[in-house]
């Protein structure tokens, strides 16, 4: 080592001891790095059970939103005039067709039948009068003790007295009609649904007294696309589920479509029946009918109306991993895990229909752990 001039000679010893002191390290890391050498570790195996993918008859559906609606209902309207004197019903009781709901003051309709009555009374003994008079008129006529005049004019009075007993009938049968107005009743079987009214209350005909609707079986009324408003047929079956029983499911056969598409929303509605017996059949034991079932009108149903079946790949249900609406698989691809998201179709006995990303033949993991990943070889 060459020393400048200008160093001191205890800089110079220093400088050496510093040389000496970091030529070993130098050597020790060039060392070090020579021995180094990549450690080869082999490929995980898992052990799985590979299936393949088959084909089998899998049913199509086309899903559609609707509503339940009664098949029967209807706002009970009073149809007379008079106050409440007394209420039989409450929300939810189930009721006979013709059974009483309510009743009114009847007093003023009783009056008025007995005065219609009487009335019908006097014109049918005036008629029976006229009638023998006809009678005399004709026979005085035959003999000509009579001009065809004075004969014209009783027999007219005749036909008069007719019409007014005619007349008369009929009042009195709207008398007795407002009296039995005055008894409330039930136009068909079924639960109530709202009294509106309360004893005093004072009502006239259009008053709403109650309503009533009839729960089994109900409608599931329907909105279908147009786009798929050709594939809409009478006699179709269908499962529907409503928020309240979560994945239970209910069935129902379309009955009723309409006729037209509506041109604001561009769709056609179908209506379907859903039986809906209540918790002890069609009756009770006390001879009323049940109350309503699980289902009620109102309920928002969404439905799986069925439009065929036809073979498509299918594998067991549990070889998908789900991850909210993304579904993935693993194939196997010379002899190593190949991932892959799929669509998936309908299930049905434990297998899934695969729409696309799997064909049939292919070997996928039956039910793959935690430890099946993409690209780990599988034994």
């Amino acid at each position: 080592m060459r020393i400048p001039p200008s160093f001191s000679p205890f800089s110079a010893v220093m400088l050496c001891a510093v040389a000496l002191a970091a030529a070993p390290c130098m050597t020790g890391c060039k060392r070090s790095e020579a021995k180094t050498e990549p450690v080869s570790k082999e490929d995980p195996t898992v052990h799985a059970s590979v299936v393949q993918v088959t084909e089998q008859a899998m049913p199509e559906y086309l899903t559609l939103i609707g509503t339940l609606r009664a098949n029967q209902e209807s706002d009970i309207a009073a149809d007379a005039s008079g106050k409440v004197l007394a209420t039989f019903v409450e929300r939810g009781q189930a009721v006979r067709k013709g059974e009483s709901l309510a009743r009114l003051d009847s007093r003023a309709a009783v009056i008025s039948v007995s005065a219609t009555e009487a009335q019908s009374n006097q014109v049918k003994s005036n008629l029976e009068q006229a009638q023998r008079e006809c009678e005399r008129v004709k026979h005085l006529l035959e003999t000509s003790a009579i001009s065809q005049a004075e004969y014209d004019r009783t027999t007219s009075q005749c036909s008069s007295t007719q019409w007014s007993l005619a007349a008369a009938e009929a009042q009195s049968e709207n008398a007795r009609k407002l009296l039995g107005d005055s008894n409330l009743r039930a136009p068909f079987d079924g639960v109530i649904g709202e009294r509106y009214v309360n004893v005093g209350q004072y009502v006239k005909p259009e008053t709403k007294v109650a309503s009533i609707y009839a729960p089994d079986p109900l409608r599931l009324e329907l909105t279908v696309p147009e786009a798929q408003a050709g594939m809409i047929q009478p006699n179709m079956t269908l499962t529907f589920s409503v928020t309240a029983f979560g994945d239970e499911k209910f069935s129902g056969t379309v009955r009723y479509v309409s006729p037209h598409i509506r041109e604001s929303s561009r769709d056609l509605v179908v209506e379907a029946i859903v039986p809906n017996p209540g918790p002890n059949g069609k009756g009770a034991k006390d001879g009323k009918p049940a109350g309503a079932g699980k289902l009620r009108p109102g309920m928002f149903a969404t439905a799986k109306l069925l439009l065929s079946e036809h073979p498509v790949p299918t594998v067991p249900v549990t070889a998908l991993r789900r991850e909210g609406i993304t579904a993935r698989l693993f194939a196997v691809v010379d002899g190593r895990a190949n991932e892959r998201l799929v669509q998936v179709g309908e299930e049905k006995g434990g297998v899934i229909a695969v729409v696309s990303g799997i064909n049939r033949g292919d070997g996928v993991v039956a039910q793959p752990g935690p430890d099946v990943r993409d690209g780990v070889r599988i034994q």
